[in-house]
C-alpha cells in the first residue's frame, strides 16, 4: 500500500512540475506580445532589436507550453 501511494505522489508532483512548465511558457508568450506591440508603437522604423527579443520569448514560451503538454499527455 506504501508503494502505490508513494507512486501516486510522484504522478502528482510530475503534474505539478509540468503545469509549472506551461505556466512559465505562457508568461513568457505574454511578455513577448506585449513587448512586440509596445516595441511597435514606439520604435522608429529600422530598429529591431526589440522584436528579436519578444521573438526568443515567444519561440521559448511556445516551446515549454508546447513540452509541458506533451508530458502531460505522456503521464496518462
Amino acid at each position: 500500500m506504501t508503494m502505490a501511494t508513494t507512486t501516486q505522489e510522484e504522478l502528482e508532483q510530475r503534474r505539478e512540475k509540468f503545469n509549472t512548465l506551461r505556466i512559465i511558457g505562457g508568461l513568457l508568450l505574454i511578455v513577448a506580445l506585449l513587448l512586440y506591440f509596445f516595441h511597435l508603437a514606439e520604435a522608429p522604423m529600422g530598429r529591431s532589436a526589440m522584436g528579436v527579443l519578444a521573438a526568443l520569448f515567444a519561440l521559448a514560451g511556445a516551446v515549454l507550453l508546447w513540452a509541458g503538454w506533451r508530458r502531460l499527455r505522456a503521464l496518462r
